[in-house]
């Protein structure tokens, strides 16, 4: 019957799909017209009310203050939604609203009160940073900042630092009237008095992510836990009888109110108890909980979570500093109001493209691989979205998010929980998060094959691009990101240009990375990644690409490495033709006494099972190696490395195991990246015994052996054979290809242009 319905419906809408339809949008139309060139639309979540299947909205000059949230995708690749802005015509969509009626307080400090209803649902100045593998160190990191002529400011959490008189850098400081954001508390084990401890890992959490990460390993509390979160500890034993009941629990926010009730929400309520701040998301304190009765023996407790009241009249009140002079009311002064820019409701809304924008200012929370991963434009676990030639900036934490709509990092789940209820809204059942829980499988039709190409991102908080297997199949190239999580107050584990989970068969190509914590950073899986001619260039304390715990095959082909830290290898990597000057280094995985790590069928999402991380399974060949970028510096690899062609210049030194490598003596080869009014040009001193020294082999699959733990080729990501037989340039290599990521044909002083690309 339901198929019926479907097959009628689909019959009556077939003929609005087969005419396209072109939506315009201007700052000056009206959304009770009909959207034409003549007379367009005044907001763009109105056209997208309107677009279906094959139309294009247009966007026209202006500003557009709105959270775009598109309520359905394409059908297919040919039959996709466009949001693009009109060509040549400058459109901003933007996360913030402008502020006026500062006063000035002294100094250069000014402030401006407003009520709480000025932010909607959600006030991000009110909202604090918070997620696995976060580290805030007891700041209360918010997800709103200030925007002065178009340049974010920095925060500070005292009132004091922000009445001094401005310094190099202008603060801004915050208080408000709530309870510090949506999220309540961390949860990690109740115990009766005199009885046993039960720990979050053998109950169950409905509203929360049932293992959150903590820095301390083996430590897996419940986290993410809101109003209305409900805990289920089944079998609480209270031996001889008590009436106190011990928890351990942390909060950054105000906290909230349990409510202990016997077997299920609507069961009896046998106490309640406050849990406020402790300090920070990970300092944990036991509170002890008085009940209305005197409990014995064992009992299946359910927990619900109450929010403290707000008030009705709330206020916000921020302090600022300006430059000397400044009159922030003649400025152009901003504050984020929204958490996203781009970015959907709801997961499923397929075939998108958005083109063209400038896309800014939004007040997004932590993107971990654990939970949702919200970013200024996100797919939300959908499938087949393009989004290209935006300027993506000043976004709180992550700028372009492809990952995950609900909570998910498979190995949290070190302990299958006893039930585990999906999310309202994530659109996933109960047996497909346990089979990524358990698995790490995932439908691979479902999610991923997007398309991110020649966008600018800068002035991102966390992450540039982010993804736990939403950005598998994926292709990310052309885009240029810098200035990613620099100078900020917190710290974290998923902190990077680009930070991808499980991104089989993703290619990651021609794109420029430079001032970020850390270039790219490939994590669990990644199975079939391709990592080829991109370049990279002052990565803060971090290597310019890290892949971790990651079997292969992966190739790392025809890149560009000047950071003082260049690779950083897990198993299972052919590094082919690049030029790096940085230290390197790899082997056996020691976190938490070593992991054990999926992979997959090849091109696919259904795991194999788990393999230890022994390292090792290199294969370096036909690479150009300076300075610092000697090779041997490994932590004990377990498993065989290979060494072919390689030239090392300028005190780079080979491995001990590589008999036929090639040392050059002579001078410093003088590696070199200038910036000049057109691009960012390379240079340095060519050696004639790089390229005569050694006749080196074309690298083809054939050349490469399969990565040893998944048996699989090195091949193209659909199944084709792999030959690396163009340069860093996309020009032709010789038959006998020079070292390094460029084919060189002279000797002597060379420059080139190597961005943008020609």
């Amino acid at each position: 019957m339901c198929m019926k319905i479907f097959g009628f419906l689909f019959f009556i809408l077939l003929p609005a799909y087969l005419s396209a339809r072109e939506y315009h949008v201007s700052p000056v139309g009206n959304d009770a017209g009909p959207g034409t060139e003549n007379a367009p639309f005044r907001t763009i979540n109105h056209a997208a009310q309107m677009a279906l299947p094959g139309d294009t909205v247009t966007v026209h000059a202006g500003t557009y203050r709105e959270w775009v949230v598109p309520p359905r995708g394409g059908l297919s690749d040919e039959m996709r939604i466009t949001y693009q802005a009109a060509p040549g015509e400058r459109v901003v969509i933007t996360g913030s609203e402008p502020v006026k009626g500062w006063v000035k307080v002294q100094n250069n400090t000014w402030k401006v009160t407003l009520p709480n209803s000025f932010f909607g649902d959600t006030n991000p100045f009110d909202e604090q940073i918070y997620g696995s593998w976060y580290r805030g160190k007891g700041l209360p990191n918010h997800t709103g900042f200030v925007i002065l002529n178009g340049q974010r400011m920095r925060e500070t959490f005292s009132r004091c630092e922000v009445l001094k008189p401005v310094g190099d850098q202008p603060y801004w400081y915050v208080e408000a009237d709530g309870n510090g954001g949506p999220v309540l508390m961390n949860v990690e084990w109740i115990c009766p008095a005199g009885g046993k401890r039960t720990t979050s890992m053998q109950a169950s959490v409905k509203g929360g992510d049932q293992a959150v990460c903590m820095q301390v390993v083996e430590r897996w509390p419940f986290g993410y836990l809101k109003d209305g979160s409900m805990l289920y500890f089944d079998g609480v034993d209270f031996g001889a009888g008590t009436d106190t009941l011990f928890v351990q629990a942390a909060t950054l926010a105000k906290g909230g109110l349990i409510e202990i009730h016997a077997e299920r929400p609507e069961g009896e309520l046998l106490g309640t108890g406050m849990i406020t701040c402790t300090g920070d998301w990970e300092r944990f304190v036991v509170f002890p909980l008085t009940l209305n009765r005197r409990l014995t023996g064992k009992h299946n407790l359910c927990f619900v979570l109450k929010a403290p009241a707000q008030q009705l009249d709330g206020r916000t009140t921020l302090w600022a500093q300006f430059p000397q002079g400044m009159d922030p009311n003649q400025e152009s002064v901003e504050i984020t109001a929204r958490s996203c820019v781009f970015y959907p409701e709801r997961t499923g809304i397929h075939y998108l493209t958005v083109r063209g924008f400038i896309l800014e200012n939004a007040a997004t929370n932590w993107a971990p691989p654990s939970a949702e991963q919200p970013g200024l434009i996100g797919t939300r676990w959908s499938k087949g979205w393009i989004i290209e030639n935006n300027t993506i900036r000043n976004s709180r934490c992550a700028g372009i998010s492809l990952g995950r709509p609900t909570f998910g990092h498979s190995h949290h789940y070190q302990k299958l929980p006893p039930r585990v209820y999906p999310e309202p809204e994530g659109e996933q059942t109960e047996q497909q998060l346990l089979d990524y829980f358990e698995n790490a499988s995932w439908e691979k039709e479902a999610v991923g094959f997007h398309t991110v190409r020649n966008n600018h991102i800068y002035a991102c908080g966390q992450v540039g691009i982010v993804g736990c297997s939403g950005g598998a199949f994926s292709r990310i190239e052309g885009n240029e990101i810098h200035d990613i999580c620099i100078g900020e107050t917190f710290e974290g584990d998923e902190m990077a240009g680009i930070k991808l989970h499980f991104a089989n068969d993703a290619v990651i190509k021609d794109n420029h990375i430079y001032r970020t914590i850390r270039g790219i950073w490939l994590d669990w899986g990644s199975q079939g990644v391709q990592v080829v001619g991109n370049l990279f260039h002052d990565n803060g304390v971090n290597e310019d690409l890290f892949i971790e715990v990651c079997h292969g095959p992966i190739l790392v082909a025809n890149n560009i490495l000047l950071s003082k830290k260049g690779i950083s290898l897990s198993q299972g990597i052919a590094c082919v033709h690049n030029l790096v000057t940085g230290e390197m280094n790899g082997g056996v995985d020691r976190c938490g006494g070593g992991r054990l790590t999926y992979y997959y069928k090849p091109h696919g999402t259904v795991s194999l099972g788990k393999a230890p991380n022994p390292g090792g399974d290199w294969q370096w060949l036909n690479n150009l190696l300076v300075k610092q970028a000697s090779l041997g510096n490994w932590d004990a690899p377990g498993l065989p490395i290979r060494y072919e062609g390689n030239v090392f210049s300028g005190g780079a030194r080979p491995s001990a195991d590589d008999r036929n490598a090639w040392v050059d003596k002579g001078a410093d080869p003088d590696v070199r990246l200038t910036q000049k009014a057109d691009g960012w040009y390379l240079s340095m001193k060519v050696s004639p015994d790089w390229k005569g020294g050694v006749k080196r082999r074309m690298v083809t699959t054939s050349v490469l052996d399969k990565a040893i733990v998944p048996q699989q080729a090195f091949t193209n990501p659909d199944g084709s054979r792999l030959k690396v037989d163009t340069d860093y340039m996309g020009n032709k290599r010789n038959r006998h290809p020079s070292p390094g990521a460029l084919e060189i044909q002279t000797s002597g002083y060379q420059e080139w242009k190597v961005w943008p690309k020609q």
